[in-house]
């Protein structure tokens, strides 16, 4: 057995060694055949059995961990001159209680207490609006909900209308998105192609209407409502849970919306996933598992009892001992379908080349197609023979694995509330397509940092080169589970169909309607439990949100998630996306910077462009100046330059994001990654093979080539980008007037992930921590522990008065559970990871470049920036619970300082 994992794992290592060679990544295209995936897969081997010739299902084992990297990144790294005394202020709110007020005040402001007759009355409408469009069955399934979810309603009558009693024909989901790609494409081709160009510009920058008709809104939710009525059929648990409504209700619940990006867990940014690369056999896991609960007790040591607890479902990897909770299934059966252009309704005007060719010139930004693209996905989800067509497809069962996925998904984003996963209102693909999102941001920002130097690294190279890893593999895998999942069943189709109307209504138009002005059904959805912050309304409320209040890349992930599945992987789509988001992203950078800067625009020389509207309006839209800010910026620096830096994270994931699509890689270590260009190979190229350190402005240049994005000055001067962000601002200000605002949306050049800035010299940082007082009990710290995430001053002691203020408490409350405290009598690093501890060596070494443990030798100590950025980047990346370092030296509490 151990010459088989000796040899197994020597073919790790040969093989990661040659996909990490970036001179490789990038040159072989996949062929599009299934052949190269079966042969792919075919290679991975359970590592607990090592049975070749098994043909049960493998899956990879995975890490879900919650993370507040982004939040650390945007507030810049603390000092350690200012000491930050324990029991002070929080580090981070919740976003249950950080919440912009703009939201609270849109909430109220459509809050209004009714009766029950009242409420009869606005039921009873609903049923007649949708008995005229519904089918009977559908019209059943809704009054059953709304009698299980509003018990003291009774006596609704159901209109006698002339609506066609025979069940039409329904196609497949996968059949409907397909068709609805065709028309949108076809309804494109007609707007596009118009002689009249300048006219179709005209439509789409002053028309001041939302495009969604009520009758389809109404039918959209109509048909919500009756599949949810279904789903409930298969989970009585969820009627039973309703409690029973008083006589009075609410057209809009008051629980408070969340902070960040309207969609994440309460106590951090969000979750990360990845992965050792190694696979299992469910069934040999299952029986791995259940022999270390059996032995838990009498081999604590040698099964990791010491640091995986089974009963939550942790253990360590059989083969490379890394941490892991959870099984991703490796290429689920149906993960093809939808990903991948219809042929039929692919010309050659759609081909890749159209878009890619060398010789094209870089004109404008196709802000053009992107608005037609957006307002045509929005029309032809709203036709009626559309919604009518659709099939009330019941959610099938979710698969035994990604059951399991989604069962701890469900704990990390909504804790605490056991009723949201039975009423079939929690859409299994909008959690796992935010966790993707937020993986993949922390992965660009975890390629800023250097593994051997604090200077940051921003070569488009090591970008990549993170896609290459176990983890880059998992996230193309997740992308492959996803795409087999966005058109499961009607309820998930239906949330992004209306979805997109809403993204249209904000960004094309500048709209948001209330739940009163969008008319009775969603009254009903936001009323069957007011207490209960369902993530449906919540998603829905993200999408009519300004655009400007929103992070540009999440908002590009969003409206990709919504559209038909084979936008994704359409190349002039996505470029016209990147482009629509570019202009948010630099319109943020603008009002950030103008936020900062207190000069004149005149003394800038700008007259007559995107920057002299901004600033004009900037005393219009004062709430923008307090929402927007950023903690890098030089205001003395040229706005261009600034612009440009704080455009480049954004840029930098949406190639991240990209590369992600086209990745063809169906296993890890598999010698290479197959990945396919978005532009001339002869541009990607250049990028790939750069090597050293880029300059900041030579990478945006360089990214600006490959999504075909004009020159800044050019930008800045088109008239329809001018007068579409003029229309975004008056919909920013319109939602926050008259709003105190408890939170910033920071924009944050691509800066790496940092820990605390410490001295040069260890005395500097002993003489102002030694003789610190705990703030609850007045005594001297015996074992002061200085955070270097935020720059805290804790004790690993659990007395009691102390215990609050304990690394494990404040690890949790700062890093959703990570904390780097460095021991300021030790000289040491204390790594906790929940209840999990590890020493880690000290930053600071002597002249000769040894240790000095607890000061013994009295030699003066000097911070060593290699060991210091080891650690930064093993911060960044995720990897305490990765590395073997770590995990040799991981127990429970503090074992290992007795």
């Amino acid at each position: 057995m151990r010459a088989q994992q000796s040899k197994f794992l020597a073919s790790i290592n040969s093989s990661a060694d040659d996909e990490l060679n970036i001179s490789k990544f990038g040159q072989e295209v996949c062929p599009p055949d299934v052949g190269h995936d079966s042969e792919e897969s075919a290679k991975v081997i359970c590592s607990l059995c090592r049975d070749p010739n098994s043909k049960d299902p493998v899956c990879f084992l995975i890490l879900l961990q919650k993370s507040r990297l982004l939040s650390f990144v945007d507030k810049g790294p603390p000092s350690w001159e200012q000491v930050r005394q324990s029991g002070k202020d929080p580090i981070f709110m919740s976003t249950d209680t950080m919440n912009v007020s703009f939201q609270r005040s849109t909430v109220s402001r459509s809050s209004e207490m009714i009766s029950s007759s009242q409420l009869m009355h606005l039921i009873q409408n609903a049923v007649n609006e949708f008995a005229s469009n519904g089918s009977p069955r559908e019209v059943d399934a809704f009054l059953e909900f709304v009698k299980t979810r509003f018990p003291s309603v009774r006596n609704i009558q159901i209109p006698c209308t002339s609506n066609d009693t025979m069940e039409k024909t329904a196609s497949s989901l996968e059949a409907m998105e397909e068709r609805m790609y065709s028309l949108i494409r076809g309804e494109m081709h007609d707007t596009l192609s118009c002689s009249d160009f300048a006219k179709n510009n005209e439509k789409f920058s002053t028309a001041g209407g939302a495009p969604t008709s009520g009758d389809a809104d109404s039918l959209f939710l109509g048909k919500y409502i009756a599949a949810l009525s279904k789903e409930m059929l298969d989970n009585p648990s969820a009627s039973e849970s309703a409690h029973a409504r008083g006589d009075k209700a609410q057209l809009e619940s008051t629980v408070p919306l969340p902070a960040y990006d309207g969609f994440r867990p309460p106590d951090c940014d969000g979750i990360y996933v990845s992965s050792c690369g190694h696979a299992v056999h469910q069934g040999c896991l299952d029986r791995y598992l259940l022999s270390l609960k059996e032995r838990f007790s009498r081999r604590i040591v040698f099964e990791g009892g010491h640091i995986v607890d089974p009963d939550q479902g942790e253990f360590l990897c059989p083969v490379c001992r890394g941490f892991a909770n959870c099984v991703l299934p490796a290429l689920p059966g149906d993960s093809k379908r939808g990903c991948k252009l219809p042929i039929s309704t692919v010309g050659p005007s759609d081909a890749a080349g159209s878009l890619t060719s060398s010789n094209r010139i870089v004109g404008s930004l196709h802000l053009q197609q992107a608005l037609s693209l957006l307002q045509c996905a929005a029309d032809v989800a709203g036709r009626k023979e559309i919604l009518k067509a659709l099939p009330m497809q019941r959610n099938g069962r979710i698969r035994p694995h990604l059951e399991y996925v989604f069962r701890i998904l469900h704990g990390m984003y909504f804790p605490g509330k056991d009723k949201i996963p039975g009423s079939g209102r929690l859409n299994c693909s909008l959690i796992l397509w935010d966790t993707l999102k937020y993986s993949l941001i922390s992965m660009e920002i975890a390629a800023r940092s250097g593994r051997i130097s604090l200077t940051p690294y921003n070569a488009i190279g090591t970008l990549y080169k993170e896609l290459n890893s176990s983890s880059g593999f998992i996230l193309s895998l997740w992308l492959k589970v996803v795409q087999s999942m966005r058109s499961k069943t009607s309820l998930s189709l239906i949330l992004r169909l209306r979805s997109i109307q809403l993204f249209v209504e904000s960004i094309c138009f500048g709209v948001s309607q209330t739940c009163k002005a969008r008319g009775n059904m969603l009254c009903i959805l936001a009323n069957t439990e007011v207490e209960v912050q369902y993530p449906d309304i919540q998603f829905w409320r993200r999408a009519s949100g300004p655009v400007l209040a929103h992070d540009a890349f999440s908002s590009l992930m969003w409206i990709l998630f919504c559209l038909p599945c084979p936008f994704l992987s359409c190349e002039e789509t996505f470029i016209s996306l990147v482009h629509i988001f570019y202009v948010v992203s630099i319109t943020q950078a603008i009002i950030t910077y103008f936020q900062k800067h207190q000069g004149n625009i005149t003394e800038m020389g700008y007259h007559d462009c995107l920057i002299t509207d901004i600033w004009r309006n900037m005393g219009e839209y004062r709430v923008a100046q307090m929402y927007f800010d950023s903690n890098y910026i030089d205001p003395s620096g040229d706005i261009k330059d600034i612009i440009r830096q704080l455009s480049l994270p954004y840029l930098r994931r949406c190639a991240l994001l990209w590369k992600l699509i086209n990745s063809s890689t169906s296993a890890p270590f598999s010698g290479g990654s197959h990945v396919s260009d978005i532009s001339s190979h002869a541009t990607l190229e250049r990028m790939e093979f750069a090597v050293g350190i880029l300059e900041e402005l030579a990478e945006v240049e360089e990214l600006e080539k490959m999504f075909e994005i004009p020159p800044l000055d050019i930008v800045l001067n088109d008239e329809l980008l001018r007068s579409l962000v003029v229309k975004w601002l008056n919909h920013f200000s319109k939602e926050f007037e008259g709003g105190k605002l408890q939170r910033v949306l920071h924009s944050t050049p691509a800066v790496p992930f940092k820990l605390m800035l410490l001295p040069h010299l260890y005395q500097d940082l002993l003489q102002r921590y030694i003789k610190q007082h705990c703030s609850n009990c007045g005594v001297v710290l015996e074992e002061p522990a200085l955070c270097l995430l935020c720059g805290k001053l804790c004790s690993p002691s659990w007395k009691t008065c102390c215990r609050e203020s304990s690394c494990q408490t404040h690890a949790m409350a700062c890093g959703a559970g990570t904390g780097v405290f460095l021991l300021i009598r030790k000289t040491t690093i204390l790594l906790q990871r929940s209840a999990r501890q590890a020493p880690w060596p000290s930053p600071y070494l002597d002249a000769f470049g040894e240790e000095d443990i607890e000061m013994n030798r009295g030699k003066p100590l000097y911070l060593n920036e290699e060991r210091y950025a080891s650690l930064n980047h093993m911060v960044a990346s995720h990897g305490l619970d990765r590395s073997s370092k770590v995990l040799r030296q991981t127990t429970i509490g503090s074992f290992f300082m007795l």
